[in-house]
This record gives C-alpha cells, structure tokens and sequence, in this order.
C-alpha cells in the first residue's frame, strides 16, 4: 500500500546549510590554530632575541667598566704627564733664568739645583765681582746663601756657592 503518489527521496544526515556552517567553523578553529602558532612563534623568537640583547647588554656593561677603569687610569697618567711637563717648563725657565744671570766674567764649572737649593762651582776674576754681579742676585733669590773662595794658582778664585730657599715648615 501506498500512500504517496511521489518517490521519497532520501534524506541527509547534515543538509547543505548545516554543511556550510561547520566548514565555516573547521575554516575558522584552523585559521586560530594557525594564528596560535603563528603567535607562539613570533614570542619565541622574540624571547630567544631579548636574551641575546640580554647577553650583549651584560657584555658591553662589562667592557663599560673596564673602559671605564681604563679612562681613570689614563687620566691619572695624563694627570702625572702634566705636572712632569710642567715641572720640566718651570725647570728648563729656572736654568735659562740661572745662566741668564751668569755675567761674563763668571764661568760655571758645575750647576746642581734641588728643589730647594742650588750649588754652584765656578771660577771667578776676584771675590768682589762675584759678590756684586752673581752673589747679590743670589741672596735676593734665596734665604740662605753662603759662598766658599778657593784661590787658583793663575790668580783667579774657584768657589762653591750654596744657596738654599728655607720655608717655615723646614724650620719646625
């Protein structure tokens, strides 16, 4: 018996509407899944480079600190250079002061200055022209001076004179 005057057709399980919806939604979950990894990846790679520059920072802090030390010590010789080249210019100004002061009739045998004295061995005509022309410079210069004459076999004098710059701490 029938009670249709029409073939039946088969059904489906999922209609086309259906079928669509959950393609759309497998499209989706994959594309996330995609992006997850996607994601995941880029914070990899982004950790692995935060730990380079990590590294590199401590390194270069490290050669900031040796550079560092290096440019105090660098200054400090710098510092010492100075003063040397400046004790050899007041120097070199003191000896050329010393024989600028030398009249022509006094020749010097020997020069030895210390910080705070100066020996001087010479020859000289006769005591009162190293008195007048070498010795009151002297005295004006230094606080104790004190010169030894020796006469020379040609009738000329060899002497020793010794002058010292005397501060109140050498008294104490």
């Amino acid at each position: 018996m029938k009670y249709s005057f029409t073939k039946p057709k088969e059904k489906e399980l999922i209609d086309a509407v259906t079928k669509m919806w959950i393609g759309f939604i497998v499209f989706v979950v994959l594309f996330l899944l995609a992006f997850d990894f996607l994601i995941k990846f880029k914070i990899h790679s982004i950790d692995s480079s935060a730990n380079e520059f990590a590294q590199k920072t401590e390194v270069a802090k490290k050669q900031i600190k040796k550079l560092q030390k290096n440019l105090i010590f660098l200054n400090k010789q710098r510092s010492v250079a100075e003063n040397i080249f400046a004790s050899n210019t007041i120097l070199k100004d003191s000896i050329k002061n010393l024989f600028d002061l030398v009249p022509n009739q006094i020749t010097l045998k020997k020069v030895i200055m210390k910080k705070k004295s100066l020996t001087i061995y010479g020859v000289t005509p006769s005591k009162d022209t190293f008195n007048f022309l070498l010795g009151s410079p002297l005295k004006s210069i230094f606080q104790s001076s004190n010169t030894i004459f020796y006469l020379d076999s040609d009738g000329w004098y060899r002497f020793v004179s010794i002058n010292k710059i005397i501060n109140d701490e050498d008294k104490l």
